[in-house]
C-alpha cells in the first residue's frame, strides 16, 4: 500500500490529523538537531559536554512538557491542546532568536524546544484514540502518521542543512515557527469522534476518576500489557542515551564529514523510516503485539552496530537507511499497542508516563556517556551502547516469554471479537 492509497483509505478527520502532525513535526525536525546540536557542535566547537547537556535539557523537558500535556490533553479535550502546541512551537521558535548567540543561550533553547516537543508528541501518540477504537484502523493511522513524521525527518534535515549553509545553524528555528502557523490549517475542521466522558463517569463512580498524572501511572502500571510495553522500551532506549551527545563527535572526529551531513544522513534515516511505517501497514492486525514489538527493538541494535561500526561514511549511510526501517517500523507499532489497551479518559496521561520511561531511558546514559567516551573513545562507547540494544530484547523476551505468551494470545482473541463484531455491523 502507497503513502497516497493509504491516506486515501483513512477517514476524513484522519487525514486532517496526518497534515497537523506532518506540519508541526517539520519544524520540529527543522529546528532540533542542526539548531541544537549543530550550533553547539560547529557554531560554538563544543565537544561531548556541551553536546550532553544541550540533550539532558531537551529530553527532560520532552518529559516535563509530556507531564504538562497529558492531563491537560485528558482535560480540555484535542482541539483546545492542539492550539496550545503551536502557541508553544511559535514562542520557542521567536525565543531562541534572543538566546541563540552563547552556549548557554542555546541551552535555553533546547529547554524550550524541549518543553514544546513533548507536548506536540501527543498529537502523534493520542490524537488517533479519539478517531478511532478499531485495531486495524488504528494500525493504518498510526502507520500513516509516522510515515509522513519519517517523510519530515527527511525533509526537515534538508531544509534545515540548505539553511544553515547560506545563513546559520542557529536560524532553522524560523521554520519551527512557520512549520507550526502551518498546521492551524487542517486543524481549523478537525473535530474528534470518540467522546472519553462516559469513561470518566464510570472513573467517577469507581472512584478512580483523578485528573492528575497519577491516574497515568496507575493505568501504566495497572495493565499487565501497558506495564511490559513501558519497562520493553525503557530498558531497549536506555543504549540510545548515548547516540544523543556523541553522534555529532562521531560524523566530525570518525567520519571526519562537514555539518551538512548530520542533515543528509538525518534524511537517510528518515527514508527508512518512510519504509518502515509503510511496511507496518502490510503487516497483519494478528501480528501487532508485543512480541513483535521485541524483534523490532532487537533488530534496531543489529541495524546501529552497521551504523556506526566502521569509519566509512558510505556504510553509515547504509546503516542509518536500515534503523530508519527499525525505527519506522517501531513507533507506530508501539503507538497502536498503547492504544488499544489505554483508556480514551486517561490516553494523554498514559502516554505521558509511557514517554517518560523512553525519555529518562535517554537521558540516563548521558550522565556517563563523556566518561566512556574518554576511555573508550566516540566510536567504543557508541558500539558499546548498539550492543545493549540488541541484547536488552532478547533478555525480555527470554525472562518474561510466558507473560509474553498470554498477552499475544489475549491480543489475538480480541482482534477476532472485534472483527466479528464489525462484520455483524
Amino acid at each position: 500500500m502507497t503513502l497516497l492509497a493509504s491516506l486515501r483509505s483513512l477517514s476524513p478527520m484522519a487525514r486532517r490529523l496526518v497534515l497537523m502532525r506532518l506540519a508541526i513535526y517539520l519544524g520540529m525536525q527543522c529546528a532540533y538537531f542542526i539548531g541544537v546540536v549543530g550550533t553547539l557542535t560547529y557554531a560554538f566547537d563544543g565537544g561531548v559536554t556541551e553536546n550532553a547537556l544541550g540533550i539532558v535539557l531537551l529530553n527532560g523537558c520532552i518529559v516535563a512538557g509530556s507531564f504538562v500535556g497529558g492531563p491537560l490533553l485528558d482535560r480540555v479535550g484535542p482541539r483546545r491542546f492542539f492550539s496550545v502546541v503551536v502557541a508553544a512551537l511559535v514562542a520557542t521558535s521567536l525565543l531562541y532568536q534572543l538566546f541563540a548567540t552563547s552556549v548557554a543561550g542555546v541551552l535555553v533553547g533546547a529547554a524550550l524546544l524541549g518543553g514544546s516537543w513533548g507536548l506536540g508528541d501527543l498529537v502523534a501518540k493520542s490524537f488517533p484514540a479519539y478517531l478511532t477504537d478499531d485495531p486495524d484502523e488504528l494500525k493504518t493511522m498510526n502507520s500513516a502518521i509516522f510515515t509522513v513524521s519519517n517523510v519530515a525527518v527527511i525533509a526537515g534535515p534538508l531544509i534545515g542543512g540548505f539553511v544553515s549553509s547560506v545563513a546559520s545553524p542557529q536560524a532553522v528555528f524560523w521554520l519551527l515557527g512557520v512549520c507550526s502557523i502551518a498546521a492551524l490549517a487542517p486543524a481549523a475542521g478537525f473535530r474528534p469522534t470518540r467522546n472519553p466522558r462516559a469513561e470518566k463517569e464510570q472513573a467517577r463512580r469507581t472512584r478512580r476518576g483523578d485528573d492528575s498524572l497519577r491516574a497515568g501511572f496507575r493505568a501504566v502500571f495497572g495493565s499487565p500489557a501497558l506495564a511490559l510495553l513501558f519497562w520493553s522500551c525503557f530498558f531497549s532506549f536506555f543504549g540510545y542515551g548515548a547516540f544523543d551527545p556523541l553522534e555529532s563527535l562521531y560524523y566530525r572526529d570518525v567520519l571526519h564529514v562537514g555539518v551538512e551531513w548530520m542533515g543528509w544522513l538525518s534524511s537517510a534515516a528518515g527514508v527508512g523510516g518512510v519504509v518502515g511505517s509503510m511496511l507496518l501497514m502490510r503487516v497483519p492486525t494478528r501480528h501487532v503485539n508485543v512480541r513483535t514489538l521485541l524483534a523490532v527493538l532487537a533488530s534496531e541494535g543489529a541495524f546501529a552496530l552497521l551504523y556506526v561500526g566502521t569509519p566509512w561514511v558510505g556504510v553509515a549511510c547504509v546503516g542509518q537507511v536500515l534503523l530508519g526501517v527499525a525505527f519506522g517500523m517501531l513507533t507506530p507499532l508501539l503507538s497502536t499497542l498503547v492504544q488499544t489497551h489505554a483508556p480514551l479518559a486517561s490516553i494523554g496521561r498514559v502516554n505521558a508516563v509511557m514517554g517518560f520511561g523512553n525519555n529518562v531511558a535517554g537521558v540516563a546514559p548521558l550522565l556517563c556517556a563523556p566518561a566512556l567516551a574518554e576511555v573508550l573513545g566516540v566510536q567504543g562507547t557508541l558500539v558499546l551502547a548498539s550492543l545493549l540494544v540488541l541484547l536488552m530484547p532478547a533478555v525480555i523476551a527470554l525472562v518474561r516469554r510466558r507473560e509474553i505468551a498470554r498477552l499475544v494470545d489475549e491480543e489475538a482473541a480480541r482482534g477476532q471479537t472485534e472483527s466479528a463484531s464489525s462484520g455483524i455491523l
